[in-house]
């Protein structure tokens, strides 16, 4: 099985430069300071976000591939403790987000950080959340993304959020957690598998 979730992660993520699914809202007319209406239409889409953060973790998976376990799952007192604990969690970001608050069903999974001991645990769980939110954007629609949910944090609090926007904030909450995997690949005096977005924008022109 690990070897074929491997194989469905990398595809996946590079079918996702290739083939992009757009769901953001057409562009909307906004005033100009001139009072004339000018049609502004968004740089940067949080399909592009999603398919950046995916292509990125083919390359952080490849460098920790190479990273022994005792390494992988050791305390460093990061986020969550361990690189394997912060990669683990971005997984979760994803799939909490998604597909139990967006759902309406609860706070997120009842999977542990724990439950995951090593690298290959974590592909198998991506590749499961991979398949949902391929689902998730296939049936995604203009009208969702006005949608708004209630999110119960775990000190009880409660919010209210837009699916447009938690669909934005997801990727970059990720994006985050790797430049603290990056940190500390430099502490031990390695090179991060840093993967930026203009090397990802070239790259999905080429087609790679």
């Amino acid at each position: 099985m690990g070897k074929e979730a491997d194989s469905q992660i990398e595809k996946r993520s590079r079918n996702a430069g290739r083939k992009r699914l757009n769901f953001n809202p057409k562009p909307k007319p906004k005033k100009a300071q001139n009072n004339t209406t000018e049609l502004v239409s968004d740089m940067l889409s949080y399909r592009d976000l999603f398919d950046y953060f995916k292509r990125e973790r083919i390359v952080i998976i490849r460098a920790l591939e190479n990273m022994s376990n005792e390494e992988f799952t050791k305390n460093r007192g990061l986020s969550f403790d361990s690189i394997k604990g912060v990669f683990a969690h971005t997984v979760m970001v994803e799939d909490n987000w998604l597909h139990w608050r967006m759902a309406k069903l609860g706070l997120g999974t009842q999977l542990e950080l724990e439950d995951l001991k090593n690298l290959q645990d974590i592909k198998e769980y991506m590749t499961e959340v991979d398949e949902k939110t391929s689902k998730f954007f296939k049936k995604l629609t203009e009208q969702d993304l006005e949608r708004e949910f209630k999110v119960i944090r775990p000190d009880g609090t409660e919010t209210v959020e837009r699916v447009e926007n938690a669909l934005y904030h997801i990727p970059i909450e990720v994006v985050h957690h790797y430049g603290e995997i990056f940190a500390e690949f430099w502490k031990m005096g390695i090179n991060a598998p840093y993967y930026s977005y203009l090397n990802f924008s070239k790259d999905r022109v080429k087609g790679i």
